[in-house]
């Protein structure tokens, strides 16, 4: 019997034969080659992300990195400039409690120090009225007993109370003579003192000894002759102020400047302390006492001396330019700066300074504060 199905299980190991064959020649791939290829693509991401990250991301962070530094160090500068600005403000009213006001206890133990005083002479002595009665009633006793005991009448005791009021009008004469003439020879020497103090005056103008002793002002073209006719000026003035006869505050400033020219610093100082004497506001001698105190390595009083004129005014460009000066040849920076940076809010036409601050500002290393000094410095220096 014939089977119409005989060779059906043949025919489907055939097809499943022929269908594996025609499987492999896909593009269909095995687990391993695929977790090859996912391996592949990760690991090129990776490496673009790390390219990215050093080409791009990395620049920019370090820029981040140093705009921070310069940030925190202006921030520092400008805390310690405000902190300056704070402690100077603070000291200054110090200073002026100190020197305005005294403590109520003290005044207090003064008074009564002065009322147990006052009460121990009550009991000790006696009053200064009581003191010249009695002694007036002694004199009369006195006298009544002499002139009992001598027997001198009136007229004759009269007389010699003339005689003797004959002689004091003749000492009385002589002395009015005496006082007559040394009221001329006082009124001769005052007119000398003036005509010399002009004389002083208009012969230091001539010479052209300026008022102020700056590295740029000085007069270092001065000649022998013409500083010793002013020292022999000088002497003469030095002679009638030793006669306690006072001369001007310009005189004693004056003759300052001639010592200093003459190398006689401590002559010099001791004449500027007695034109600052007789005028608390004569700043120009200020100034020069605090140049000669640096000069003698004497800077702190240099400094005391300048911040004193500063109180009378605080808007004169001149102190603080000598106070920036000595901070600076001090290394106090941040003092020299915060000096600096007034004298230009004063006078903003002072173009040098700003040099100046661009190179404390690099000392300090405050690179951006010094680029912005220099680059103005270049602009208005271009600019005249």
């Amino acid at each position: 019997m014939n089977v119409p199905f005989k060779n059906l299980f043949k025919r489907f190991e055939n097809a499943t034969r022929v269908a594996s064959q025609i499987q492999k020649k896909t593009f269909i791939k095995t687990d391993k080659q695929i977790y090859t290829i996912l391996g592949i693509a990760f690991a090129v991401s990776a490496i673009a992300l790390l390219c990215y990250w050093l080409l791009k991301e990395r620049p920019y962070y370090n820029n981040l990195l140093t705009e921070k530094d310069e940030l925190i160090k202006t921030l520092k500068f400008t805390r310690d400039k405000l902190k300056k600005i704070h402690e100077n403000a603070v000291a200054g009213h110090e200073e002026k409690l100190k020197n305005e006001y005294i403590p109520k206890s003290l005044y207090d133990d003064k008074i009564n120090d002065y009322e147990q005083k006052l009460t121990s002479y009550k009991d000790k002595y006696i009053s200064k009225e009581e003191h010249e009665k009695q002694v007036a009633e002694l004199e009369q006793r006195l006298k009544e007993e002499t002139l009992s005991e001598e027997n001198v009448s009136k007229e004759e005791y009269a007389q010699k109370v003339t005689a003797l009021e004959q002689k004091v009008s003749v000492l009385e004469d002589k002395n009015l003579d005496l006082k007559e003439t040394l009221e001329k020879s006082a009124e001769f020497i005052k007119g000398e003192k003036d005509a010399l103090e002009n004389m002083f005056l208009l012969e230091r103008k001539k010479a052209l000894v300026p008022s102020l002793i700056l590295p740029e002002t000085k007069n270092n073209a001065l000649t022998a002759d013409v500083l010793k006719k002013l020292v022999t000026i000088k002497e003469k003035l030095k002679n009638i102020d030793e006669m306690n006869l006072p001369l001007k505050s310009e005189t004693y400033f004056g003759m300052g400047l001639v010592s200093y020219y003459n190398k006689q610093l401590d002559e010099a100082i001791e004449q500027w302390e007695n034109a600052v004497s007789l005028n608390k506001n004569n700043l120009k001698a200020y100034i020069c006492l605090g140049i000669v105190y640096n000069e003698e390595n004497m800077a702190d009083n240099a400094i005391k001396v300048l911040k004193h004129a500063l109180d009378i005014n605080p808007k004169y460009a001149t102190i603080h330019l000598t106070l920036a000066r000595i901070y600076e040849q001090k290394g106090v920076l941040d003092d020299a700066i915060y000096e600096y940076s007034k004298v230009l809010e004063i006078s903003p036409e002072t173009v040098d300074i700003h040099n100046k601050l661009g190179i404390l500002y690099e000392k300090k290393g405050l690179k951006e504060e010094a680029k912005k000094s220099f680059a103005q410095y270049e602009k208005l220096k271009g600019g005249k």
